[in-house]
């Protein structure tokens, strides 16, 4: 049993023990073996860590670098929509927006009807297939702001609710006016897109009243110091730009000065003219019975919702905005315009031959692109810059209404005569909640090839027509209900490239060669028109003598005397102010210049007309002129006098030319002129002050001797003065202003032998201290003249 027990006892044997460590052996081996593959497969795993690392960075620094290039304009498109159009928000708290009412309309022009602009779809389309057509070989240029600076002006865009119209000016300015022209900028130096269309110079946005418009300040406040003045029909109450409107304007190739309107932009803040009174009070309508309907609809019926009541609301609050940017319209000569809230755009045409109807199609961008997503299409084209740039370029090329237009146009139509600023307000808050019937129903189509894209990889004559509804154009027979519609026949028709190309050769567009022959014509010479105005002899050297004369004119004198000619001119302008009157775009403070050629005897001059406000410092102008009439021709222009106009001259939006002063032409400005520029520049400088010496031999002190008012005239090898409506007579050197010696001596011969004496003594004095102050102010003016011309 001892034997057995110690057997239990102490079991281990060799054999078990060498199980055992083989065991152990065994295990440890496969937790190296484990171990070794752990560690490969982390090795492995860093190494696929580091490698997704490193292809993360590259993707980043691919993005950053595709974030920071230039973008193609397709691309520019997409990005303006998605992170600016998309980024702006109204502000709905009515507490923190602006509470004045819609500008009134009263004494306003107003249109006759209001009618769908039926055919507006296709002309954009038509618009953007001709613009592809011309950038084809463009298309892939990256020459746009790159997506980091768009993303981050979004951003800005996105922190601010439009709660005014200066905060709807500001987002328009950056999320569309600013886009635009930079667009309009980069077609317009490319060939094969001027061919096409009349791009000029490209476009500016100006909310700025021009100088000379009763808005500006100083008109304004000249204004308010003349008599009452009561406007006719010849001369109606039209204003400047006000504060939420502002016009677009092109120049012509080569002219900076000479700038053509090409459409008015009004801004609506959206809180005051919102989405539902649009697609409501947009519809067509006869304006006098939206005016003339004073009974309002009942708000409820049988406890109901009256439709009628928003109705009425709607139409005469549309009516009110369509016929203040209508009325800019007709006095701006533009058949085009449009009208944004931020959220929409109604853009408005008046076609030349049927000014009493005003066209209108209501865009709302943000559903456009909806509808062309939804439906699988691009929608870059239908985006709020698309459809200015199109509509841009079609009122680009678009023929202006000229004086005869506008002031036939003005008798023609009637005047708002209703005070209609309590609109806004007479509006219950119940009417603003758009019923079910006002919903948008955008229209989709295929777009033009320069607009498809894969930025992300995305696979009848215009009329009014009874019982149309504008937002109801589901009809297949309509010209936007087609996806392959031909140029529309209708006053829109954009021109074809032959046309197009003869017209730029001409600077602009159907306007009458009468007037291009004033604007192509030489100036006549200073000596032709000293000759004129002296009833002298004919200048053989003039270029244009030939029409002084008539056939076998053997007399060397002129023909006409100044008196004649003034009144010719007069009676001329009376009759047309289009043919042979021709804006050069020239203007400053206080005048606009014009160049007109006598159309009877083709004697061509330059005039300087100006406002009623300014009307009397032309007046004084013309009598500076007057005392420095031996030296016109020479150093100055020739001065024939002044003529009112019978007709104002319609020159820019709130700027009607009533007075006009007839001069000979200066030249061209000293800091502008390439021969003076190839003059040593001290003997520019004395001869300058040659001139400024003259006038001060005269007696008169210029006051404003300023680079833009001193020309060089190549005919008479000379520096001219202008612009002397400022000027002041010093009437100390004027004959006659200092008693003459021999009267004072005779009125001494009467008092006693002190006073005499005391007479004499207080005579000398004042004269000499009076000279002493006129020295002191022509030295000055000739040290401001020096510092002028060294900063020019």
């Amino acid at each position: 049993m001892g034997f057995l027990y110690n057997q239990n006892v102490n079991p281990r044997s060799p054999r078990t023990t060498a199980q055992s460590y083989l065991k152990a052996r065994s295990e440890t081996s496969d937790n190296g073996l484990k171990d070794e593959r752990k560690r490969a497969e982390d090795a492995d795993q860093r190494a696929k860590d580091e490698r997704q690392r490193a292809e993360d960075e590259r993707k980043r620094a691919e993005d950053a670098a595709q974030h920071e290039r230039k973008t193609t304009l397709a691309e520019y498109l997409d990005l303006c929509h998605t992170h600016l159009f998309r980024s702006i928000s109204v502000q709905t708290n009515k507490s923190l927006t602006t509470q004045g009412d819609v500008t009134s309309p009263k004494g306003k022009l107003r249109p006759n009807r209001l009618c769908p602009w039926i055919d507006f779809l296709s002309t954009q389309k038509h618009t953007q297939e001709r613009l592809q057509s011309a950038y084809t070989d463009h298309s892939e240029k990256r020459i746009f702001e790159n997506f980091s600076f768009i993303k981050g002006l979004g951003e800005r865009v996105a922190s601010r609710k439009i709660a005014s119209e200066g905060d709807l000016a500001n987002l328009q300015r950056a999320t569309i006016e600013t886009p635009v022209a930079s667009i309009i900028g980069h077609l317009q130096s490319l060939d094969s897109v001027q061919d096409e269309f009349n791009i000029g110079d490209g476009i500016f946005f100006d909310n700025h009243p021009n100088t000379l418009s009763d808005t500006a300040e100083e008109v304004s406040q000249r204004l308010k110091n003349l008599q009452p003045f009561t406007p006719t029909r010849s001369t109606p109450l039209f204003s400047g730009l006000r504060a939420d409107q502002i016009c677009v304007y092109t120049t012509a190739e080569n002219k900076d000065t000479l700038r053509k309107l090409a459409f008015v932009v009004e801004y609506k803040a959206p809180h005051k003219l919102n989405l539902a009174s649009l697609r409501s009070g947009l519809r067509e309508m006869d304006i006098k019975s939206v005016i003339d309907c004073s009974l309002v609809p009942p708000a409820k019926v049988q406890g109901i919702d009256n439709p009628e009541h928003f109705q009425y609301h709607a139409d005469r609050l549309v009516a009110s905005a369509i016929t203040q940017t209508f009325s800019y319209m007709i006095q701006g000569g533009t058949q085009y315009a449009y009208i944004t809230t931020g959220e929409a755009f109604v853009f408005l045409h008046v076609p030349l031959d049927d000014p009493g109807t005003i066209y209108y199609h209501l865009v709302e961008p943000g559903n456009d692109v909806l509808a062309q997503t939804e439906a699988g299409q691009e929608f870059v084209h239908r985006t709020a810059i698309s459809q200015i740039l199109a509509f841009t370029l079609l009122a680009l090329e678009s023929e202006a209404g000229n004086q005869k237009w506008i002031e036939d146009t003005m008798n023609m139509l009637d005047i708002w005569e209703v005070d209609y600023e309590a609109i806004l307000h007479n509006m219950p808050d119940s009417v603003r909640t758009a019923p079910p019937s006002s919903e948008y129903r955008p229209k989709t189509y295929i777009p033009a090839r320069l607009f498809a894209m894969n930025l992300r990889n995305r696979s009848a004559n215009s009329t009014c027509r009874p019982d149309t509804s504008p937002l109801d154009n589901d009809n297949p027979e309509s010209p936007d209900a087609s996806d392959h519609e031909s140029p529309p026949d209708t006053p829109t028709r954009p021109t074809n490239r032959k046309r197009h190309n003869q017209v730029r050769k001409d600077g602009s567009k159907n306007a009458n060669a009468s007037r291009y022959g004033t604007q192509r014509r030489s100036f006549c010479t200073q000596r032709c028109l000293h000759g004129l105005a002296e009833m002298g002899n004919l200048d053989m050297s003039c270029p244009n003598i030939l029409d002084h004369c008539k056939p076998n004119h053997k007399s060397k004198q002129h023909q006409l005397n100044r008196q004649t000619f003034l009144t010719l001119l007069h009676q001329q302008l009376e009759r047309n102010r289009d043919d042979d009157c021709y804006p050069l775009g020239i203007q400053g403070a206080r005048g606009a210049l014009f160049k007109i050629t006598l159309t009877s005897h083709g004697y061509t001059v330059a005039a300087k007309g100006t406002v009623r406000a300014f009307a009397k410092d032309l007046q004084h102008e013309c009598e500076i002129y007057e005392r420095l009439k031996k030296i016109q021709g020479v150093c100055i222009p020739i001065c024939f006098g002044n003529i009112d106009l019978a007709h104002p001259y319609y020159y820019d939006i709130g700027v009607q030319i009533v007075h006009m002063m007839i001069l000979s032409w200066a030249g061209e400005r000293l800091d502008k002129c390439k021969v003076v520029k190839e003059i040593d520049q001290k003997n520019v400088d004395t001869m300058v002050m040659r001139s400024i010496k003259q006038i001060h031999h005269a007696g008169i002190l210029h006051r404003d001797l300023r680079v833009p008012n001193i020309f060089w005239n190549a005919e008479v090898n000379r520096v001219m003065l202008i612009d002397f409506e400022r000027s002041e007579v010093m009437l100390d050197l004027r004959k006659g202003a200092i008693p003459s010696p021999n009267r004072e001596r005779r009125k001494k011969q009467w008092l006693l032998p002190e006073k005499q004496a005391e007479l004499s003594k207080k005579s000398d004095d004042g004269s000499t201290m009076l000279k002493s102050q006129v020295r002191l102010r022509f030295a000055n003016e000739i040290s401001i003249a020096q510092r002028e011309l060294t900063g020019r």
